[in-house]
């Protein structure tokens, strides 16, 4: 017995015709829960046996029917089910749940002159080993500079968390007024250690807290790169 030669098909539509195991393989393994197929067919090129690797959610019996069902269909093809052989591989324990961050506290504070603010952002991870990672940051006391340092605390708390050689970099916080609405705007650029720089952008509505809205926003920028740039376990930045 071997796998490779052609088979003559039987459709009267194909007549004169012949199909090799390749393409037969290539069918099958395009049918709904299959993952691999191999057939065996003999010096004459009957078919002598097809193994089929398929998911385990699918019922073996409706494996075979789909095999049988589609030869017939494709080529003319009538095959034995009982030369239909179906493995079943069972489903991967499901990935363990991303970590989160989660924003554990924010504050902003004014010094004695009056004239300058400290930012300081706490974000927590929720997994077994708990911890919280800091950034702070100072800027000018006016609504614009307070927050920037807002931004650039999260960012600072975030980048202890990254590989070698990656970082956030703040591009721009604005707010935007849609209707009677405020947008809180982050732009962030993500370098990497091929100098490379990649521009992310996140916006949540202003909602209570302002201080807060500013670091969702900043996390909003930069959840959907920072899992693959993170220390392991990649953690998956969410604002809560």
């Amino acid at each position: 017995m071997k796998r490779s030669g052609v088979l003559p098909v039987s459709d009267s539509r194909h007549k004169n015709e012949v199909v090799s195991v390749q393409e037969i393989e290539g069918l099958l393994e395009r049918l709904p829960g299959v993952l691999g197929a191999r057939m065996v067919v003999n010096d004459w090129g009957a078919i002598e046996e097809i193994h089929v690797l398929a998911v385990a959610e699918r019922n073996p019996k409706q494996v075979v029917r789909d095999v049988e069902s589609s030869l017939a269909a494709r080529w003319g093809i009538s095959v034995d089910h009982k030369k239909v052989s179906v493995a079943q591989l069972k489903a991967e324990r499901s990935a363990p749940q991303p970590v989160r961050l989660k924003i554990m506290h924010v504050s902003l504070t004014t010094d004695a002159s009056n004239e300058r603010v400290e930012a300081k952002v706490v974000l927590g991870k929720t997994a077994d080993e708990h911890f919280t990672q800091e950034g702070v940051a100072s800027g000018g006391n006016s609504a614009a500079e307070s927050r920037r340092a807002l931004a650039q605390a999260t960012l600072q708390a975030v980048n202890q968390l990254l590989q070698a050689n990656y970082t956030f970099a703040l591009d721009e916080i604005a707010v935007l007024t849609v209707g009677q609405r405020e947008i809180i705007l982050a732009v962030v650029s993500l370098l990497t250690p091929r100098n490379n720089e990649e521009t992310l952008v996140g916006a949540v509505l202003q909602k209570g807290d302002s201080s807060a809205s500013v670091v969702k926003a900043v996390l909003d920028a930069i959840n959907r790169r920072f899992g693959k740039v993170a220390l392991y376990p990649k953690p998956n930045v969410q604002s809560d």
